[in-house]
């Protein structure tokens, strides 16, 4: 994967980035890096079709990254295995999810509060790219500050005694959730704490544009920023660009299709949220995001944008 500075990049998100948002992120928004959703470690080596369908991808020159998450180093080498096998440009260890089931389990945010299993981990996802042999695939971490407090200072020091290639650094603990506003200045220490090292520093939390993506990069001295909420139906984010209507519909129609596409057997329904997300920014938006979300397939979605719904 072939780095320039700073990256602006799609953060990986659970139920989102699958590989038709990954296409029309990658299409009409053209970010420096793609992330999938994150990928159990435990079913992955034995094909569990319902996380393969996770690792699907389209043919492109941006980077694409698979996010893994599990607790057992070896499954981690294997799974690895098999990220590789299928082309990926990097692998990235999940250690900041906060869901309570991930949690529960001791992946994501669970490891920060067992950083040698987490440098254990890192080391036999390095250790799978060596044997594998074939190229250099940077192997990356992406987590959060703390668990209940900030451990920027003792937590990066573990992982970077580790030297993963790159590091995404979520401003916030575990116990934040999602909730209160990302510490930047806790990326900016992690920043200083890598400076004489080979890792990459990236930040992750509350970027709401472009602008400020690139503003936090230069500020913390920074490698790259993953966009992950402000992306959410606004692949235009990468660009600064704000669409038109048209060019709302477009990429509507354009993402119903990749899904359909990807996943011809899927439940179409799991496309409303994305609809939800595009349809703001224009008169009648409220009226429109009410009408998808009761839509079971392209068709239905077509109709709304054809109707008296919406004018254009």
């Amino acid at each position: 994967m072939e780095m320039k500075s700073p990256l602006i990049g799609l953060a990986p998100m659970d139920g989102v980035t699958d590989a038709a948002c990954r296409f029309i992120m990658d299409t009409y928004g053209h970010p420096d890096l793609l992330y999938t959703e994150f990928v159990s470690v435990a079913g992955l080596p034995f094909g569990r079709p319902a996380l393969s369908r996770r690792l699907l991808k389209h043919k492109t020159n941006t980077s694409i990254i698979a996010q893994l998450f599990g607790n057992e180093p070896e499954l981690f080498y294997k799974a690895t295995l098999k990220v590789l096998e299928l082309g990926f440009a990097g692998v990235d260890i999940n250690m900041g999810c906060p869901d309570r089931s991930v949690f529960s389990r001791g992946g994501g945010a669970a490891l920060i509060l067992q950083p040698a299993l987490a440098v254990a981990i890192i080391g036999s996802v390095k250790k799978a790219v060596k044997d594998w042999g074939r190229q250099k695939i940077p192997v990356s971490v992406k987590t959060r500050t703390g668990y209940k407090n900030h451990q920027t200072k003792e937590w990066l020091g573990r992982l970077l005694a580790a030297e993963p290639a790159m590091i995404c650094l979520h401003g916030r603990t575990y116990a934040q959730k999602y909730a209160g506003k990302a510490d930047w200045e806790q990326i900016g220490l992690a920043a200083q704490l890598a400076q004489n090292s080979a890792t990459k520093i990236f930040g992750n939390g509350d970027i709401k544009s472009r602008d400020e993506a690139l503003a936090k990069a230069a500020e913390y001295r920074l490698a790259g920023v993953l966009i992950g909420r402000a992306a959410l139906g606004n692949p235009w984010i990468f660009q600064g660009e704000t669409p038109t209507l048209e060019q709302r519909i477009e990429v509507i129609l354009a993402h119903c299709r990749q899904f359909n596409r990807f996943f011809p057997q899927g439940d179409f329904r799991a496309m409303r949220k994305h609809l939800g997300w595009y349809a703001k920014g224009f008169a009648g938006a409220a009226k429109v995001r009410k009408a998808l979300m009761g839509v079971n397939n392209i068709e239905e979605v077509k109709s709304i944008f054809s109707s008296q719904v919406v004018e254009y």
